[in-house]
């Protein structure tokens, strides 16, 4: 039987501390929710972790609801609003404590196509294109008689484009554009900044949207280039795209990675946030070969050969530093 996800497990948290907190909540009901807590460590922690969560809006909420109440004239509206705007105050607090642990959920939900954290997809379009969507990616996709169109809300893909000279390939994402007519490529946009990389064929990557931009410059096969928000075309780097891009196959390839790019990748594998604290992380490189889909052989090389305490909390990760590293050399795995 699958275990239920985290995202799952802190939903039926919250419906049963709100259900518990109802006076009309029956003993009967107190029994089953006991029974549920009891089921596993995993619920206790996302239960604990409801309560939290609702002591930390309570109290403004009903700061403001009072605040309200002592102002404004009584009346069964007026008694009626306070109350309304609490429960708003209650569920911007909410929602954006939500986005922040897990801040693709927008993209996620407004995209045609994607993909939550730890899990990938692999589609064939209707021209026979094969697209791989990596974990916490959201992509809209139009193919019309004139264009074929993928736009990068967030994460990365990879494509194996079929020729098509009277309808070329193109990718949006932020302010790059990626136009080709038949190639294998992957875009990857994190944080405002974007790259794109050549596995085989050609692909023109220009900033902007326009087909009339004057910053543009032309990859070939194992070519690299990055753009950074509000900075001017860079010139391609020499990569190698099977190493580059072993993710699209389902493995991870760190070689001296600095501790910050892996938590980025940790973030696509493990529903809510990587924190990482502590002094000198910059001194700390990883290198080694670890399944896309394993996070945890991530943790247990960053716990063992690098010394980092990992802790994991509902919806967050956390990787503390030593402030002194007694062994600054990356692994090999």
């Amino acid at each position: 039987m699958a275990l239920p996800s985290q995202e799952a497990l802190d939903d039926e948290a919250m419906q049963w501390f709100l259900r518990l907190r109802d006076p009309a909540a029956s003993e009967a009901d107190r029994r089953a929710f006991e029974a549920w807590l009891a089921q596993s460590e995993r619920h206790a922690e996302a239960y604990a972790e409801a309560e939290q969560l609702w002591q930390a809006v309570e109290a403004p909420a009903k700061w403001l609801a009072e605040r309200e109440a002592s102002t404004r004239p009584s009346s069964s509206l007026h008694q009626a609003w306070p109350w309304a705007a609490a429960a708003c105050l209650l569920l911007t607090l909410l929602l954006g404590f939500g986005a922040w642990r897990d801040p693709g959920v927008f993209d996620r939900w407004m995209a045609d196509l994607a993909t939550a954290p730890g899990h990938t997809q692999q589609v064939v379009l209707e021209d026979g294109s094969r697209l791989f969507l990596d974990a916490d990616s959201a992509v809209d996709i139009v193919m019309t008689d004139g264009r074929r169109q993928l736009s990068l809300r967030r994460g990365r893909l990879w494509v194996d484009v079929v020729s098509e000279s009277e309808r070329p390939f193109t990718v949006l994402a932020g302010e790059a554009k990626a136009k080709v007519v038949g190639t294998r490529f992957a875009v990857e946009r994190h944080a405002g900044d974007v790259q794109v990389s050549v596995e085989e064929g050609r692909v023109a990557v220009s900033r902007g949207q326009s087909d009339e931009s004057t910053e543009r410059v032309v990859l070939g096969a194992n070519q690299a280039i990055q753009l950074h928000r509000g900075l001017p075309l860079g010139m391609p780097s020499e990569i190698d795209a099977r190493g580059r891009l072993a993710w699209a196959r389902g493995q991870l390839l760190f070689d001296q990675t600095a501790l910050d790019e892996v938590a980025v990748q940790l973030e696509r594998m493990l529903p809510g946030r990587v924190v990482v604290s502590g002094d000198g992380t910059t001194s700390y490189r990883l290198s080694g070969s670890f399944p896309a889909h394993d996070p945890d052989a991530i943790l247990g090389a960053l716990e063992t050969s690098l010394g980092i305490t990992v802790r994991r909390l509902p919806g967050i990760t956390w990787l503390a530093f030593p402030a002194h590293p007694s062994n600054q050399d990356s692994p090999s795995l």
